[in-house]
C-alpha cells in the first residue's frame, strides 16, 4: 500500500506541470530532476518504515528526509494529545531553536496546524504572518522566524495522530503546489508509520505487561505457604483464588515453638499490583514481629504500627491473627476489622461465635486488639474466611450469603476439613455461574481430629 502511495505521487509529480499549463508538452529538465527527487525521497520513507521498528528512531529518519527533499529549512511534527485533545509540537529538525526545548504544546485548533488537524486538509501558506489562521505564539516562543509552510493532516480512519509540516524553502521565497502534492503522499505515509508502530509498541508493551504479571503472580505465591503444617491433633486445610492473576488476600500458618502455631487470614484493600505488593510488604513485616509465645493481640497491635507507618494513604488491610494450641483444643486470635469465623461442632451444629474486634490495619496506629477464644472438640471446624466469599455474587447481583454458608457447613463430611473447603468453593463456583469474581477468595480450615 505505501508503494502505490509512492506510485500516485509520481504519477502526479510528472504530470502537474502538464495540468497546469496545457500550452506545455514537456517537462523541462528542472521540472523532472525535481520530480524524481521527490519520488526518491518516498521510496526513502517507504524504506525506513519497514526497516525501522522504534517510533522516535523512524520519526526523526522521516522528518530529516523529508527536509531534504522538499528542500526545506526545517521540519516539525505534531502529535495529537489524546487526553486534552491539544496539538504538541513533538519533534522539530533542522534549523529550528524549538528543538531543544521539545514538547511545545499548542491549543486545540490554534495556529495553522490545529486548523488542518480539525478539518483534515492540507494547506499551502505562501505568508506565514499574512495568514490569519498563524500562530505567532510558537515563532515568539521558539525564535523561530517562519516565512513560508506547508501543512498536512496525519489521521487513520477514524484516528486523528496529528499535523506535519515543513518549513521555510531553500532557495525560493515560498512552496508552491508541487510541494504541496509531494508532501501529501509523505503525510500518507507518515500516518501510516506512526499508526504501524504505534500498534507495534502496544503489542510490545502487551506482552511485557504479560510477562511482569506472571512474575508478580509467581513471587506473590511465593509469599503463601507450599504445604501446610500437620500433627496427630490437627488438621488444617486452605484454598486460595485471586479475582485477578494476583491478589490482595493472603493467608499463612507457622510454627514458633513445638505444638505452637499461629496462623493469619486477610485481605488489602483495592485489587492488583498495588494490593499485592502491600500483602507482600505485609506478611514479611508479620514474620519479623511474631516470636514464640506472643500473644495474638500484642503481635497485632505491633503489625498495625508498623503498617501505619508504611502504608499508602487510603490502603489498609483487614486481618485475623491467630494462635493454636492443639493440645488444649484451644483457639486464639484477634480481629482487625475483619469477618469473625465459623465454628462448625462435629455434630454438625453451626456456631457464630461473637467477637470483639478493633478497626482495619493501617488506619489508626497505638491500637489495642483483644483477643477472642474458640474451644475446639474432635471432630470440630473453625472456618477463617474473607469476605470474597459470602459476598460473591450471581447474574442477578444475589450475594452467596452467610446463611448459604451455614447451610452447606451443616452438610456430611467425613474427611474434615478439606472437604468442607472443596464444597464451599464449587457452590460459590455454581453461584456465580457465568459471573467472573469480582473480589478475591480465600478460606482456612482449623480442625481437631
Amino acid at each position: 500500500m505505501d508503494f502505490l502511495r509512492c506510485l500516485r505521487a509520481l504519477r502526479m509529480l510528472l504530470f502537474v506541470n502538464l495540468m497546469e499549463d496545457r500550452n506545455r508538452i514537456t517537462l523541462t529538465s528542472r521540472d523532472l530532476e525535481r520530480s524524481v527527487t521527490l519520488y526518491k525521497g518516498l521510496l526513502e520513507v517507504s524504506r525506513l518504515i519497514n526497516s525501522i521498528t522504534d517510533i522516535n528512531e523512524l520519526l526523526v529518519a522521516i522528518l530529516d528526509v523529508a527536509r531534504r527533499v522538499m528542500g526545506a529549512e526545517a521540519s516539525s511534527l505534531f502529535l495529537v494529545d489524546e487526553t486534552t485533545g491539544d496539538l504538541e509540537l513533538t519533534i522539530a529538525r533542522g534549523n529550528s531553536p524549538c528543538a531543544a526545548s521539545m514538547p511545545i504544546k499548542v491549543p486545540r485548533g490554534k495556529g495553522i496546524a490545529g486548523w488542518v488537524q480539525q478539518r483534515r486538509e492540507s494547506v499551502l501558506v505562501e505568508d506565514a504572518y499574512d495568514d490569519p489562521r498563524f500562530y505567532s505564539e510558537l515563532d515568539r516562543s521558539t525564535g523561530y522566524i517562519t516565512r513560508s509552510l506547508v501543512a498536512v493532516p496525519l489521521f487513520q480512519d477514524a484516528q486523528d495522530i496529528g499535523v506535519l509540516e515543513v518549513l521555510n524553502p531553500l532557495g525560493k521565497p515560498a512552496f508552491d503546489n508541487v510541494d504541496l502534492e509531494a508532501f501529501q503522499a509523505y503525510g500518507d505515509l507518515v500516518a501510516t508509520a506512526i499508526q504501524k508502530l504505534r500498534l507495534i509498541s502496544r503489542e510490545s508493551e502487551r506482552r511485557q505487561w504479560e510477562k511482569d504479571l506472571a512474575l508478580a503472580t509467581e513471587i506473590q505465591h511465593s509469599f503463601l505457604p507450599d504445604v501446610l503444617p500437620s500433627t496427630g491433633l490437627l488438621s488444617l486445610a486452605a484454598h486460595y483464588r485471586p479475582a485477578r492473576d494476583i491478589a490482595g488476600d493472603f493467608y499463612d500458618v507457622f510454627e514458633r515453638n513445638p505444638g505452637e502455631f499461629y496462623f493469619v487470614v486477610g485481605d488489602v484493600s483495592g485489587k492488583g499490583i498495588s494490593a499485592a505488593l502491600m500483602m507482600a510488604q505485609a506478611l514479611s513485616m508479620l514474620h519479623l514481629i511474631v516470636h514464640p509465645g506472643m500473644s495474638p493481640g500484642a503481635a497485632l497491635a505491633l503489625w498495625n504500627d508498623r503498617i501505619c507507618r508504611r502504608t499508602i494513604r487510603g490502603m489498609f488491610i483487614t486481618a485475623i491473627l491467630g494462635r493454636i494450641h492443639p493440645e488444649q483444643g484451644l483457639v486464639e486470635f484477634a480481629a482487625a476489622g475483619h469477618l469473625g469465623p465459623l465454628l462448625r461442632q462435629a455434630s454438625r451444629e453451626i456456631r457464630v461465635p461473637a467477637i470483639a474486634a478493633a478497626p482495619p490495619l493501617g488506619i489508626l496506629s497505638d491500637l489495642e486488639f483483644p483477643v477472642n477464644q474458640i474451644k475446639l472438640l474432635p471432630g470440630d471446624q473453625a472456618i477463617f474466611y474473607t469476605d470474597g466469599l459470602v459476598e460473591s455474587f450471581n447474574a442477578a447481583r444475589e450475594p452467596f450469603s452467610l446463611d448459604r454458608v451455614r447451610a452447606l457447613l451443616a452438610g456430611p463430611y467425613d474427611t474434615g476439613g478439606a472437604e468442607i473447603i472443596e464444597a464451599l468453593t464449587r457452590e460459590e463456583a455454581n453461584h456465580r455461574g457465568e459471573v467472573p469474581p469480582h473480589d478475591d477468595l480465600t478460606i482456612l480450615a482449623i480442625g481437631l481430629k
